[in-house]
C-alpha cells in the first residue's frame, strides 16, 4: 500500500532557522495524526471490504472525531457469491447479532489515528438454527439420519460463534493498519531528514561566514531532531578548552559559563573520540559539570557528538530535551552524522577564509616581487671600454639576492650580494644591504672602509642569524684597473688567457662581528677578459640525481664562449646551467655579472 502523499520538495535556499512558531507548525503538520496521511482512501476502502467479505459483519472506518473515511460497504455479486460458497461449507448463518459495539483503535506509538467500529449489524442475513438449510447441508454432504440432528446442533453452534472471532480478526486488522502506518511514518521520517540534510549541505556550501554558518546550523539541527536546544562549541587553537560558538534555544546565562576545559568534561572528551554520548538526567548525571544550571534552565536529557573532519577535531555539537527521553538508535546516528556535516562546513569556511588571506598576502608579495626587480639595474651596461652584463633569477617571488651598477666618477662600482635566507626577511635584508652600500660608497672611494661601514650597521640592526654576502668592485675607465672586496662570498673568477684568477681578497660576512675588518684586492684589467661575479646559487644548482652544476661547469661555460660579447657569455653560462638541472626546481636564487674588457669595441652600439 502506498500513500498518497509525497516528501514534498523545498527551495534549498530557505532558511531552515526558522522561529519556533513555524517550526512546531511544520512538525504538527508533518505528523497530524490524520489516518489518510498515511493510507489513501482507496487503501481503507479495500481493507474494509475485504472485512466485509470475509466476516459477513459491517464495519467502518473513521477518523478521530468518529467521521467516516470510507464509504458503507456494497456487497456486490462477488461478495455474494464468496459468501454463498462459505454457507454451502460451514453453515448459512452466524448467529444472532452482536451485543455491544466495538472501537478498536488505531495507535502509533502514542499516537491514534483512527479507529474501526464493528456495528455488529450484518450485512448479509443469515439463518441461525434453520433446521431445514441444516438438513439440506447434511444432505449434501451425506450425513444419514441417525446422526443428522448432532450434526445441525454442531454447526449451529460453530457459526453463532463467529462474532467472537470477528473481533479477534478487526483486532488483528488494527494492528496491521497501525504497522503500515508506522512504517510508512519512519519512511516519511528519514525522507524529511535526508532533505533536511540536503538542503543544509546547499546551504552550508555557499556560506563564507563562520558565525553564520554555526547559527544555521544549531537552529537546523533543533528542528530535524525536534528537540528543545542545541549548541556547538569549538576547540581552541591549543586544543585543550571547548569555546561556545553558537546556540539555539538555550538562555544567554547558560552559556555565560564561557569555555570548558576539556580534561574536565567526560562527555566532551568521549564525544571528540567519536562516541555519541546519552546523558538521561542532567541533574542527576555526575558527568555534568553544571548540573543546577541544567535545572534552572529546565533541560532534561542531552545527546552529545564530536565534529571532525578527516580526522581533525573541530568541536562538539549538543542537543537538549526539555525533559527525560530516550533516544533511539536512529536519532544517535543522525546526530552524529549531522555531527559531521557540521564540522566539514566548518572547516570548509575556514579554509576558505585562510585561502583569501593567502591570496591577499600572495598579491602582497607579487607586488613586493615587482618593487624588489626594479631595483635591480637593467641588464645590460657599456662604458668604454668594459660592457657588463648582469641577471638575476630568484627561486621564489622574493628572493634575498641583488646585483647593482653604482654611477661614480670615471669609474663603475658593481655590486653582487646574496642575504641569508629567502623570501620576505630575506628580500627585506636585501634592500638594506643594497642600500647601506650605495649610500656609503657616493662617499668613499676606499672599499675596504665601505665594507666596514655597512658591517657595523648590518651588525647593530640584525640578529645573530642574518647576514649577508657581498663582493664589490670598481672599474677605473681611466686606468683600467680594478679594486674590489669580497665580504665573504665566493671569489669571482678572471679569466685571462685561458686561466681562472680567483679574486678572494676581503672579509668574513656582513652582519656578524661589528669590529670585522676588510681587506681591499686590486688588479689591473687587460685586452680580452672576462671578469664573472655570481652568487652561490649558480654553481649549488642541481639536476634530479642530486648532482651540483659545480664551479667547473661553470668556468667551462666561460671559456667556451669566451671571445663572445659580455651578454653571449652571460646567455651561454645560463643555457649550460638549464641544460644540466633540466625540469628540477630551483632550489636557490641565481645571480651573476659577466664583465669583458675590450677595448676596440663600439661603445655606441
Amino acid at each position: 500500500m502506498n500513500s498518497s502523499t509525497q516528501p514534498q520538495s523545498n527551495d534549498a535556499t530557505r532558511s531552515l532557522a526558522s522561529g519556533p512558531a513555524s517550526v512546531s507548525q511544520r512538525q504538527a503538520e508533518r505528523f497530524a495524526p490524520q489516518l489518510t496521511r498515511y493510507l489513501n482512501v482507496a487503501a481503507l476502502q479495500d481493507i474494509q471490504d475485504g472485512f466485509a467479505a470475509v466476516t459477513g459483519l459491517e464495519a467502518q472506518i473513521v477518523d478521530t472525531d468518529n467521521r467516516p473515511i470510507t464509504e458503507p460497504t456494497v456487497i456486490d455479486e462477488r461478495v455474494r457469491e464468496r459468501e454463498d460458497a462459505l454457507r454451502m461449507t460451514l453453515d448459512a448463518d452466524a448467529g444472532g447479532p452482536l451485543k455491544e459495539r466495538f472501537d478498536v483503535p488505531i495507535v502509533v506509538g502514542d499516537r491514534r489515528l483512527g479507529s474501526i467500529v464493528l456495528t455488529g449489524r450484518r450485512l448479509i442475513e443469515t439463518e441461525a438454527g434453520n433446521a431445514e438449510r441444516f438438513a439440506q447441508l447434511a444432505e449434501r454432504f451425506g450425513i444419514g439420519e441417525q446422526h443428522r440432528e448432532a450434526f445441525c446442533e454442531s454447526v449451529d453452534a460453530f457459526v453463532t460463534g463467529r462474532e467472537g472471532e470477528a473481533v479477534r480478526f478487526v483486532y488483528l486488522l488494527a494492528d496491521v493498519i497501525a504497522e503500515v502506518c508506522r512504517q510508512d511514518i519512519a519512511v516519511r521520517q528519514r525522507a524529511d531528514e535526508l532533505d533536511t540534510l540536503y538542503r543544509l549541505g546547499v546551504l552550508l556550501a555557499g556560506q563564507r561566514d563562520l558565525d553564520h554558518v554555526l547559527k544555521l546550523v544549531a537552529s537546523s539541527v533543533v528542528e530535524v531532531m525536534n528537540v528543545k536546544a542545541a549548541s556547538i562549541r569549538l576547540l581552541s587553537e591549543d586544543g585543550d578548552k571547548l569555546v561556545p560558538a553558537a546556540v539555539h534555544g538555550l538562555s544567554k546565562r547558560y552559556m555565560d559559563k564561557g569555555m570548558i576545559s576539556l580534561h574536565e568534561s567526560l562527555i566532551d572528551l568521549a564525544s571528540l573520540d567519536g562516541e555519541v554520548v546519552y546523558v538521561e538526567d542532567m541533574a542527576t548525571d555526575t558527568r555534568v559539570l553544571f548540573p543546577d544550571d541544567a535545572r534552572r534552565e529546565g533541560l532534561g536529557s542531552i545527546l552529545s557528538a564530536g565534529m571532525t573532519y578527516r580526522g581533525q577535531r573541530v568541536g562538539v555539537m549538543r542537543i537538549y530535551s526539555h525533559e527525560t527521553r530516550q533516544f533511539s538508535g536512529h536519532e544517535r546516528n543522525l546526530l552524529q552524522t549531522l555531527a559531521q556535516t557540521a564540522g566539514a562546513a566548518i572547516q570548509n569556511v575556514r579554509l576558505a577564509e585562510e585561502r583569501r588571506a593567502a591570496r591577499r598576502v600572495q598579491r602582497q608579495v607579487t607586488l613586493a616581487g615587482q618593487v624588489q626587480r626594479r631595483l635591480m639595474p637593467d641588464g645590460e651596461l657599456v662604458r668604454y671600454p668594459f660592457a657588463v652584463a648582469g641577471h638575476y633569477e630568484p627561486c621564489f617571488e622574493l628572493g634575498g639576492d641583488f646585483f647593482d651598477y653604482i654611477p661614480l666618477e670615471n669609474s663603475i662600482g658593481l655590486i653582487v650580494g646574496d642575504v641569508v635566507g629567502k623570501g620576505v626577511p630575506a628580500s627585506l635584508l636585501m634592500a638594506s644591504v643594497r642600500a647601506a652600500i650605495r649610500a656609503h660608497a657616493e662617499d668613499t672611494y676606499d672599499l675596504d672602509s665601505v665594507m666596514e661601514k655597512v658591517n657595523r650597521g648590518l651588525s647593530r640592526d640584525t640578529l645573530d642569524n642574518e647576514f649577508a654576502t657581498v663582493f664589490y668592485a670598481t672599474l677605473d675607465t681611466q686606468t683600467r684597473r680594478m679594486t674590489y672586496c669580497s665580504a665573504g662570498h665566493d671569489p669571482a673568477l678572471l679569466l685571462r688567457d685561458g686561466e681562472f684568477i680567483p679574486l678572494d681578497q676581503g672579509g668574513i660576512v656582513l652582519g656578524v662581528d661589528h669590529a670585522a675588518e676588510f681587506e681591499k684586492g686590486v688588479i689591473d684589467l687587460r685586452q680580452d677578459d672576462v671578469l664573472l661575479i655570481y652568487s652561490d646559487g649558480l654553481p649549488d644548482a642541481m639536476n634530479f640525481q642530486q648532482e651540483k652544476f659545480g664551479k667547473q661547469r661553470v668556468m667551462d661555460a666561460v671559456r667556451a664562449m669566451a671571445d663572445g660579447s659580455a651578454r653571449m657569455i652571460m646567455k651561454h653560462v645560463l643555457w649550460e646551467l638549464r641544460r644540466f638541472v633540466g625540469l628540477n626546481n630551483q632550489s636557490d636564487d641565481v645571480t651573476l655579472l659577466v664583465v669583458k674588457m675590450d677595448e676596440g669595441f663600439d661603445a655606441s652600439i
